[in-house]
């Protein structure tokens, strides 16, 4: 099975999220998506996201929560992808490697087009939307906790 990983950043300040800008040179190039990608060997999903984050951007940026959002499983069994939220205190620059192009810090269901066709499903999904709006409203009531949520 081919398990691949992904996530969105969410602001808590701004309650705003920042998607990726594909580049030329990935499949599904110039549309926006997830930063993230396909898992190596035995990698649990968080340590996929994790290795595929540095790989984007170069770093890991300072984080207050990873939180699970959902779990796709192709109707053939052959094909797994894990989403994430990572919540985030302010928006940042992030410094962009040979996978990507660019970036948007966007409000919730704003998305930017064209739409990657694996984030375009979640992002039209209401249960998704709500979801980041729960996540957004919790944010704002933490005290710059942080942690890490895994679920199986």
């Amino acid at each position: 099975m081919i398990q691949a990983s992904g996530c969105i950043f969410l602001s808590v300040t701004t309650g705003r999220v920042m998607l990726q800008l594909r580049s030329k040179h990935v499949t599904h190039p110039n549309t926006w998506g997830f930063f993230g990608g396909k898992g190596e060997d035995d990698e649990r999903p968080i340590e996929t996201l994790l290795r595929e984050i540095n790989e984007e951007l170069g770093i890991i940026p300072q984080y207050l929560r990873i939180i699970p959002v959902n779990k796709f499983v192709a109707t053939n069994r052959k094909f797994e992808y894990n989403s994430f939220v990572i919540t985030v205190e302010k928006e940042f620059c992030p410094p962009l490697q040979s996978e990507s192009s660019g970036y948007a810090w966007v409000n919730i269901g704003n998305w930017p087009q064209p739409i990657h066709p694996g984030a375009r499903v979640q992002c039209k999904s209401k249960e998704f939307i709500k979801k980041l709006k729960t996540i957004q409203e919790q944010s704002s009531s933490l005290d710059g906790q942080k942690d890490i949520l895994i679920t199986n």
